[in-house]
């Protein structure tokens, strides 16, 4: 199990990271598998050791909001280490993940026997706060239009992968998906696709979003 590739794990020291593997257990999700729901007690800290996840809340009259979508080396559940003992979101595998779980307690312990892990914790709770307020600023200033367009520049920066000139988004979104991550209709979020491929900003292959240049498609929201 090769610690060193997740984020807040990868400047420790060899002797850091055995103390990490002897109170990690690792368990597997087939895809589709819900991980917590809101509300559900917290059992620990989730890292993502492989695989993808979806972050959304659902409403009491059945919509979905999609928060964020996780993936190799980023951390579930971290809310639930001070105060609140319950699980604030949903989460559910895009793809078979693997999650290395860590209680509470344990967790805490590191944190206090491990200065660096407890700046990578604050760094990344600075990071999912500031992602926090963008999606308030979308949903309160954007139309839906734009908030399409945000979610494939966001879904480019965290997920993207450079390929020649281009940017792929290489992760397993249907329409109705990506619809929930913006906050609009699937029929709005196909007709944005649509006008976006058609001026030569995007392409879709299959599973695969192929963005020509990120730049231009960021001239789109302004």
């Amino acid at each position: 199990m090769d610690l060193k590739r997740i984020k807040i794990f990868s400047e420790l020291k060899s002797e850091e990271i055995e103390q990490i593997k002897l109170i990690a257990r690792k368990r597997v999700y087939p895809k589709g598998t819900t991980i917590f729901v809101k509300g559900q007690k917290s059992d620990g800290v989730y890292i993502i050791y492989s695989g993808q996840v979806k972050i959304s809340l659902l409403h009491h009259d059945g919509r979905e909001k999609t928060l964020a979508i996780l993936g190799e080396g980023e951390i579930l559940g971290e809310v639930t280490l001070y105060g609140n003992e319950l699980r604030s979101t949903n989460v559910e595998a895009l793809e078979v993940t693997t999650l290395l779980i860590i209680s509470n307690e344990n967790f805490h312990l590191l944190l206090q026997s491990i200065p660096t892990l407890s700046t990578k914790i604050i760094e990344l709770l600075s990071n999912r706060l500031r992602h926090s307020s963008q999606l308030v600023e979308e949903l309160t200033f954007f139309d839906a239009r734009k908030r399409v367009i945000s979610s494939l520049i966001y879904l480019s920066s965290e997920k993207g992968i450079k390929i020649g000139n281009e940017t792929h988004i290489i992760i397993p979104l249907t329409h109705s998906e990506l619809a929930k991550l913006a906050g609009v209709t699937r029929e709005t979020t196909t007709k944005v696709l649509n006008e976006l491929q058609n001026k030569k900003l995007i392409k879709i292959d299959n599973k695969t979003i192929r963005i020509a240049d990120n730049s231009t498609l960021n001239d789109q929201l302004f």
